[in-house]
C-alpha cells in the first residue's frame, strides 16, 4: 500500500487496515491460548500435567493454522473496507474543490431555464405529432376503401367502351379550341 494512501486512511479512520488485522490476529492467538489453558486445567492430573504442557504449543499452532485461511480472508476484507478510494474527498479536501462565481451560477440557471423551455416545446411538438399520427391512423381505413373503389372503377372502365368516349371527349375539346 502506498504511504500516502496509508496516511490518508489513518487520517480518516484513526487506524489502518493492517493495524486492525494485526490486532485481530493477536486477539485470536490470545483466545486460543486461553482456551487451551482452560482445557488443560479442566483435564489436568498430576500424571498428565507435564505431557499436556509439552503439547500445548503444538495444539495452539495447529489451531492457529486452521484459523489462518479465515484470518487471511478477513485481512482482504479489511483492505477493501478500510481504504479510502482516491476519488473520494474528505472534509479537509472540500477547500480544494472548484468554487463557482455568482455570474457562473447565473449563467447555469439561465441555461437551465432555456433547456426547460426547449423541453416543454419539444413535449408540445411531440403531443401534436402523436395527435396527427392518430388522425392519419384513423383515416387509413377510409383511404384504403377509397383506393379499392378507384381500382373497381378502373376495372369497370377497361371493360366498356368508355375509353372511346374519353377519346371522343378529348377530341371534341380540341375542336372547340380551334373555334
Amino acid at each position: 500500500m502506498d504511504l500516502n494512501q496509508l496516511a490518508y486512511s489513518l487520517d480518516l479512520f484513526n487506524f489502518t487496515s493492517e493495524q486492525i488485522s494485526a490486532e485481530r490476529e493477536m486477539l485470536v492467538q490470545t483466545l486460543i491460548g486461553r482456551a487451551v489453558d482452560s482445557t488443560i486445567k479442566k483435564i489436568e492430573t498430576p500424571a498428565t500435567s507435564a505431557l499436556l504442557m509439552q503439547q500445548r504449543d503444538e495444539v495452539m499452532r495447529l489451531m492457529l493454522k486452521c484459523c489462518k485461511p479465515k484470518l487471511h480472508a478477513l485481512r482482504k476484507l479489511d483492505k477493501r473496507t478500510f481504504t479510502v478510494p482516491p476519488h473520494v474527498l474528505q472534509i479537509k479536501d472540500f477547500d480544494v474543490e472548484k468554487k463557482i462565481s455568482s455570474a457562473q451560477e447565473q449563467d447555469k440557471s439561465t441555461e437551465l431555464q432555456q433547456l426547460k423551455e426547449r423541453f416543454s416545446q419539444n413535449m408540445a411538438m411531440l403531443e401534436e405529432l402523436e395527435a396527427e399520427q392518430k388522425k392519419f391512423t384513423s383515416l387509413e381505413q377510409h383511404i384504403q376503401h377509397e383506393l379499392q373503389m378507384h381500382k373497381q372503377i378502373h376495372k369497370i372502365c377497361g371493360n366498356t367502351e368508355l375509353q372511346n368516349v374519353y377519346k371522343f371527349a378529348t377530341d371534341l375539346t380540341k375542336d372547340e379550341k380551334l373555334l
